[in-house]
């Protein structure tokens, strides 16, 4: 008795003919189906197995759609709000990525140079030399102008450029030669022996002060400076004017930089000074000296007595900006403290306006050879001033191609220093100029200024005490005859020292570091996502390896069903046996 088998159907089809049906079916299915099923079915391949908190609840096939949608809403909500915080701290970043704090330790003042110390006298031309207040009135008088020799004007309109600006004559010669204006300015001002009466450095007399002070042109006139760097030093005398020099001292041996300091082989005693110590015995003492008849009350105004100014041994002194009082008679006490900025390495791969400073290796100046913020805006102003007037002040270091102002252009360098601040912010500057000038030019100069400060920097705070300094009651109490040749001396005295040994140094440093950004970032993508850089790799390769490896499989597959098909029709069949 024949037994039936199972897989035989109902209809009497068998198994194989009904499993052959439903793969051509389930193949025209695939077909329809095409490639937005073979995406869905990956994305659900994603969801399963992908580590992001969430996402595998919306794959899952068990769960209902609104479970599904919740999950969804939730997981996007968690990504806005996500990348909202790392926006902020991309802004915070990329806009604020510096920090300036005090450094851990401090720092001696023998690491740094002890202050450059320029001193001006506000008196201009010695009332004994060129009456000053006497050419006032005979070159203003129509009468009497015509009876001065051109020597005289030329000598009156040259002094009024060191003057109060009101002075200067709207009709004196509006360029000069540079040299001749410096040489009459040298021959009515005090030499250093008529300027200075005796001087003292680390307690220690000098013979003679011009061992310590040598004499400087500044917008201001002559003046003496001490400890200022030397002019081969300071500027780059290839790209300067030959006409006359700025600064006489010349020393070639200057072993410190501002960037790098003294190197530690420099011995104490080196140039520029530095400070061996605090207090009036470790600092520098000078007695300043003039007459009664030399004083002028017309060039300067009522104020009479000197201008001192302390800046960094590497800066060009400007006295017509900022300085503190040494009066007549008077003797003034100054207490130096030292304010000291350093940038850290790392703030170097950023852009010099995110940090705001300068690198040495950054910004070049065409005049100086060491950048320091007050160097880049006298060049700048220099630039700037020969643009708007055709010409620069006598005080301003200069090319050799670029003509000098008198007189009768000191109304257009003021107005060039006032537009210069302003530039920027004043919409209708081109209404103001010249015709012969235009705001395109003006606006170039100054778009190329953005003096910074560098990112070394040095600034000596002062901070003054005077009291009465009567040297007549000095010689009476010796018993010593005030002669008539200095019976109407005027002295003032001062005294500048460090006030302390030590300082504390500020510290530009980065706020947020790459290593800090990216420990920003990870922290909230792993508190609202559970993102972490195996989350990346994850991504990565199911948007390369995985989808390399499934389009294989299926070539695979597709080659293994055509054999398959095919596979009888080619193969040739066995021959059949008979038997005899």
């Amino acid at each position: 008795m024949r037994r039936h088998s199972r897989s035989t159907s109902v209809g009497g089809v068998p198994d194989t003919d009904l499993e052959k049906s439903n793969e051509s079916v389930g193949h025209t299915i695939d077909v329809k189906k095409g490639k937005g099923y073979t995406i869905k079915e990956y994305l659900i391949d994603y969801t399963a197995n992908s580590n992001l908190h969430g996402l595998k609840y919306i794959g899952e096939k068990e769960r209902t759609p609104v479970e599904k949608f919740f999950w969804f809403f939730m997981f996007t909500c968690c990504v806005i709000l996500c990348a909202g915080l790392i926006r902020k701290v991309w802004i915070k970043w990329n806009e604020s990525p510096v920090i300036v704090s005090f450094a851990e330790n401090s720092t001696p003042v023998w690491q740094i140079p002890y202050p450059a110390v320029t001193v001006c006298f506000e008196t201009k031309a010695l009332q004994t030399r060129f009456n000053f207040t006497k050419y006032f009135h005979l070159y203003n008088n129509n009468a009497t102008y015509m009876k001065l020799t051109e020597e005289e004007r030329f000598m009156y309109e040259d002094v009024t450029l060191v003057c109060d600006d009101h002075l200067a004559p709207a009709r004196g010669r509006k360029f000069s030669s540079g040299n001749a204006t410096v040489e009459n300015l040298r021959q009515v001002s005090p030499n250093i022996t008529e300027f200075f009466f005796g001087c003292k450095w680390k307690d220690i007399p000098k013979d003679s002060c011009s061992d310590l002070f040598t004499p400087i042109l500044t917008e201001d006139g002559i003046c003496y400076t001490f400890n200022t760097m030397g002019a081969d030093q300071l500027f780059r005398m290839e790209n300067l004017h030959k006409e006359y020099k700025y600064l006489d001292r010349i020393n070639s041996s200057q072993s410190w930089t501002l960037e790098d300091g003294y190197p530690p082989s420099t011995p104490l005693e080196t140039y520029p000074h530095r400070g061996s110590g605090y207090g009036a015995k470790a600092g520098l003492t000078f007695l300043l000296q003039t007459k009664e008849i030399d004083l002028d009350y017309l060039c300067k105004g009522p104020v009479q007595g000197f201008k001192i100014l302390l800046h960094n041994p590497a800066e060009l002194p400007r006295l017509s900006q900022q300085y503190f009082r040494s009066p007549l008679s008077q003797e003034v006490v100054v207490a130096v403290r030292p304010k000291m900025m350093t940038t850290s390495d790392g703030l170097k791969p950023y852009n010099p306006t995110v940090r705001q400073c300068y690198f040495p290796s950054e910004r070049y100046l065409r005049y100086y050879k060491v950048y320091t913020q007050a160097n880049c805006e006298i060049e700048c102003l220099t630039n700037f001033t020969y643009v708007r007037c055709g010409c620069v002040h006598f005080g301003m270091p200069h090319g050799p191609n670029m003509t000098v102002c008198n007189a009768g252009s000191v109304a257009c360098i003021k107005q060039a220093q006032m537009e210069l601040v302003t530039v920027e912010v004043q919409s209708g500057l081109d209404k103001k100029l010249d015709e012969n000038d235009t705001s395109g030019e003006l606006r170039a100069v100054a778009s190329k200024c953005k003096c910074l400060p560098a990112c070394t920097s040095i600034e000596y705070e002062a901070e003054t005490s005077q009291a009465d300094f009567d040297w007549k009651a000095l010689y009476t109490a010796f018993n010593l005859t005030i002669g008539d040749d200095i019976l109407d001396q005027k002295l003032a005295r001062v005294m500048i020292f460090f006030k302390e040994a030590q300082f504390i140094t500020s510290r530009r440093s980065e706020l947020y570091g790459q290593t800090d950004f990216l420990a920003n970032c990870g922290g909230l993508l792993g508190l609202f996502m559970g993102f972490s850089i195996l989350s990346v790799v994850e991504i990565i390769y199911f948007l390369t390896l995985r989808i390399c490896c499934i389009i294989r499989r299926k070539r695979n597959s597709k080659k293994h069903e055509t054999e398959d098909k095919y596979g009888g029709i080619i193969s040739s069949p066995k021959p059949t046996k008979f038997k005899h």
